[in-house]
């Protein structure tokens, strides 16, 4: 058998493919009548994918501005600042207050505890909800004023609403009110247990079946804060049996941790 060396093959009807030369005629023809239909592909996916996710609500952070409030400081359960306001529902808004970070367990306030002061941070906001970001060193944001305070915004009565069975998930305050948007969720679980561990107040956030939300800060079952035994359970679909607190125009849900459950 002859191997019929150095005998050159025929020439072949297909284009020979060169990096730096024009592409064939062919290849023009299909990449032209292909690019129309990948773009429109590619945007009709998009716009499924965009038409899916849920609304991370109407949270919003302004660090673009100084925010100044006056009012009666508490620590407990949570850093807050309860400001008069003949406008508002009960005479009054409560602000909580955090730090910047995850580190608003270090603000030392009591010594401060129920003292007419100014303060002046970022405003987080939710639907009404308000939030101070100020930075960890008191003296940066925070000073005593002499300011008459009404009695229901320096001492708000409790209105006990009743027990009641709530499913919704548990959130960072901050983070929720418009830090991160959205703040919820299972791939915002560490960075919300992480803030709860620092001290930022947890939320209880719940939807009725008319997509309408309730946000109820969370406290033990004595109106204390919650302790670390909640972290596991953060932005998981949850379901407690609590009693429904109004302190002043905040609606607190007061349950142990060992009151909630999976669903």
């Amino acid at each position: 058998m002859s191997l019929n060396k150095g005998v050159i093959p025929a020439e072949r009807d297909d284009d020979l493919f060169i990096g730096w030369a024009k592409a064939p005629a062919i290849d023009r023809r299909f990449l032209f009548s292909a690019a129309p239909l990948l773009l429109g592909a590619t945007t009709g996916l998009g716009w499924l994918v965009a038409k899916n996710l849920s609304d991370p609500g109407a949270g919003k952070w302004d660090t673009t501005a100084t925010h100044v409030i006056e009012g009666a400081l508490s620590a407990k359960p949570y850093p807050m600042i309860r400001v008069a306001d003949p406008s508002a529902p009960f005479g009054m808004r409560t602000v909580l207050v955090v730090a910047q970070g995850k580190c608003t367990s270090g603000l030392d306030l009591a010594a401060k505890e129920g003292i007419p002061v100014k303060a002046s941070g970022a405003l987080i906001e939710r639907n009404g909800r308000q939030m101070l970001e100020v930075p960890f060193s008191l003296d940066k944001w925070l000073e005593p004023v002499f300011i008459d305070m009404p009695g229901v915004v320096a001492d708000p009565p409790e209105e006990r609403l009743g027990r009641f069975a709530l499913a919704g998930r548990i959130m960072d305050s901050k983070c929720f009110f418009g830090v991160m948007r959205p703040g919820r969720g299972k791939t915002h679980k560490a960075c919300a247990a992480l803030c709860i561990r620092g001290g930022v107040p947890p939320s209880f956030w719940a939807r009725d079946g008319k997509g309408r939300e309730s946000v109820l800060l969370m406290t033990d079952a004595a109106g204390g804060p919650l302790g670390e035994d909640i972290l596991p359970l953060v932005a998981d679909p949850v379901s407690a049996d609590g009693e429904i607190v109004r302190v002043g125009d905040l609606l607190q849900f007061r349950a142990d941790a060992d009151a909630y459950r999976r669903v």
